[in-house]
């Protein structure tokens, strides 16, 4: 598990969020609006570096940024120590296992640094991609949200919905 590292995004990143945010293929899949132009992916950026829920995944040989991971407030629960992740990774780099490596690494920082007590993480039902970074990460599969998000190109989407609680965590990567 040493192929990538999580860093806290800087201004170097805009061409991650260019090159991220051009690639309508891997918009389509994350539910990420496609952006149409630098301002738009700088604006992004901003955005997200501001709000500091969004880590950059780097690739450790090449030092290249490839990936953004979110850390965000459960949307879906009340409980204030509930996190839900989300993430992006470049084409290029997809089907190589550093999802898994980058969704392992803030599992750990969000349970052991900021006394989470339970992660969640979704994938619409099409991403088959998604699922395998859940089930490969062991996330436990609570239900199926019926038209749960509306697509930037007009798709109303269902979501698959997983979690681990605190204690599963420590069972599992505390050995």
């Amino acid at each position: 598990m040493n192929d990538i590292f999580i860093r806290s995004l800087c201004p170097e990143d805009l061409m991650l969020f260019y090159r991220m945010g051009s690639d309508v293929e891997a918009c389509r899949a994350s539910g990420a609006r496609p952006c149409e132009d630098i301002v738009q992916a700088q604006i992004q950026l901003e955005k997200s570096m501001e709000q500091g829920n969004c880590f950059a995944i780097i690739h450790r040989e090449t030092m290249a940024a490839i990936g953004l991971i979110y850390a965000s407030p459960d949307i879906h629960r009340l409980n204030k120590k509930a996190y839900m992740l989300s993430y992006r990774l470049d084409r290029n780099y997809w089907g190589r296992g550093y999802m898994s490596q980058a969704v392992k690494y803030m599992m750990k920082f969000l349970f052991m640094n900021m006394g989470a007590d339970v992660v969640s993480v979704a994938h619409f039902t099409e991403n088959h991609r998604s699922k395998r970074v859940i089930e490969k990460c062991s996330f436990t599969y609570e239900g199926t949200l019926r038209r749960e998000f509306t697509h930037w190109d007009g798709r109303i989407l269902d979501s698959c919905v997983y979690s681990m609680l605190y204690e599963e965590y420590r069972q599992l990567y505390e050995k």
